[in-house]
């Protein structure tokens, strides 16, 4: 892929040669609206535990570029039997589940190929400007409650907790207005998700776990790339029902679908566009691209390969069906394809190779619809005949550098400060920090006030539990005393470029 440069005239050309190394950079829906920035600018924080990644993601505001090193799950042991029910005597050890509910202003990389998100999903709700990049995620053996659907059940403040749907990551805008005005300026936006890693355990259950990556109500500028989604039953749900009729509109490029038996993805009022994705199939068993009610969708140039249905439809669903391979589950020769066909639905006037229509039957006419993401940005695709071979290889954890994000990198380190803001005498004081002028800075509660003790001139800055900046300045000669209201929760001291966790109890 070649980048194209500003996004003054809408162009798309068709490389002939399978590129060596790449182009990774953001494209499609996510480039529009300002683009997508994430965290660009703020702190960059790196974290291995939980407790740190959720202070960061969960900030509301604050920028922060949050690398993710190793696996990262909740630590707190726990028995499930195998429905997924918390049984003391169950025969499956797992740890309790969670979900991170992600701020604006955020990027969240993996380094290396080893990050790794394991029973801890990612929610964002009415949320915009994310990037999440380079992680590998599942919700394997996640403990769940059956309610109306199953539901990841969490240990926090020494209660189980039953939280939402098991999904991977769950994008959505969920409103409780009675009025379609309202419900259709409340939305998630500008997020890109790219070179991640999507899987679950197997089971023959296939409402055991949610979606890998689903996306509901008021969803757009949104671009989904080279990730790997495998051995799943359920993939991804792109609008909620059929009532749900705001936004949907996504990039899906150079994805690679291997083993998901439907929705890849299942879309409902959607005005997205697929291209140089390389779906296959288990020995003839799965669903692609399902197109639904409402959809105007432009599938370019993807490859299916070993499905039961390539791209179909349903409840009038819209599509432009340009350039795309066939490889019915015969073709292959696998084993267990026997002479099974592949069905597709394919748009009125379509030709084929010869190899395409081996192994691969038509079932009906789609209507094309008027959707041209041309339109919309610029974009260049790989030829069909190497999507298979670039993909494969280039998709999922550990394919792209993360050095232009490891500038200037705090490590969290968490300090106590006991609150005593009942009381007029102070609480224990903790060294916070040491800077390399060996300047040290202290900081404690007195009469519901931080103070804060550090060579004069030593910039300060400091966030509530929220992420939200409450204070900006210099340390006085003899110490700062911040009357701030202070409540219970982990506030962030940064002292220049060294951050720093003030726990107040």
């Amino acid at each position: 892929m070649i980048k194209l440069g500003a996004f003054l005239v809408p162009l798309v050309v068709a490389s002939a040669v399978v590129a060596a190394t790449p182009d990774f950079g953001m494209y499609g829906f996510a480039t529009l609206g300002g683009s997508t920035t994430g965290g660009s600018g703020g702190t960059v924080v790196k974290v291995s535990s939980f407790s740190d990644l959720k202070q960061y993601a969960e900030a509301l505001e604050t920028p922060y570029v949050i690398l993710v090193e190793g696996e990262i799950n909740t630590n707190i042991a726990v028995k499930i039997n195998t429905d997924g029910a918390v049984d003391a005597s169950g025969t499956i050890s797992t740890t309790y589940g969670e979900l991170i509910a992600v701020g604006n202003n955020k990027t969240i990389v993996g380094l290396g190929s080893s990050a790794f998100l394991n029973r801890v999903g990612l929610s964002i709700q009415k949320k915009h400007n994310i990037i999440i990049r380079n992680i590998k995620f599942t919700m394997s053996d996640v403990p769940i409650s059956k309610t109306d659907e199953n539901k990841v059940v969490a240990y926090r403040n020494g209660a189980e907790v039953v939280l939402n749907d098991p999904d991977c990551i769950n994008i959505q805008a969920d409103s409780a207005a009675d009025n379609w005005a309202e419900k259709n300026v409340q939305a998630s936006y500008n997020i890109w998700i790219d070179h991640c890693e999507f899987y679950n355990a197997a089971t023959d259950n296939k409402d055991r776990y949610d979606g890998l990556l689903d996306a509901k109500n008021n969803i757009y500028n949104a671009t989904f790339s080279w990730n790997y989604f495998h051995d799943h039953h359920k993939g991804s749900l792109i609008g909620n029902s059929n009532g749900d009729s705001l936004r949907h509109e996504i990039t899906f490029h150079h994805n690679y679908y291997k083993n998901i038996d439907a929705r890849q993805p299942m879309m409902r009022y959607s005005m997205s566009h697929l291209y140089n994705n390389y779906t296959e199939g288990n020995a003839g068993s799965g669903n692609g691209p399902n197109v639904r009610i409402g959809s105007d969708l432009y599938i370019e140039k993807n490859h299916y390969a070993s499905l039961s249905q390539a791209i179909f439809y349903g409840d009038d669903g819209k599509a432009t069906i340009v350039g795309n391979k066939y490889d019915g589950c015969g073709t292959l020769m696998s084993s267990g394809c026997g002479s099974k066909t592949m069905r597709i639905q394919i748009n009125s006037g379509t030709t084929f190779t010869t190899a395409d229509t081996s192994y691969v039957k038509i079932d009906s006419l789609t209507a094309v619809g008027s959707f041209k993401p041309s339109d919309y940005y610029s974009y260049t695709t790989d030829a069909v005949t190497d999507v298979k071979d670039i993909v494969t290889t280039w998709a999922g954890v550990g394919k792209i550098s993360t050095t232009e994000y490891e500038q200037n990198v705090v490590t969290p380190s968490s300090s106590s400060v006991e609150s005593s803001s009942s009381s007029s005498s102070s609480s224990t004081v903790a060294i916070l920090s040491e800077t390399a002028i060996n300047t040290r800075v202290y900081a404690f509660v007195q009469n519901g006030a931080i103070v804060i003790q550090a060579e004069k001139g030593t910039k300060l800055r400091l966030f509530n539990p929220l992420g939200s900046l409450l204070y900006v300045g210099t340390a006085t000669e003899a110490e700062t005393v911040l009357a701030l209201n202070v409540t219970r929760g982990t506030y962030l001291l940064q002292i220049g470029k060294h951050t720093q966790k003030i726990l107040i109890k």
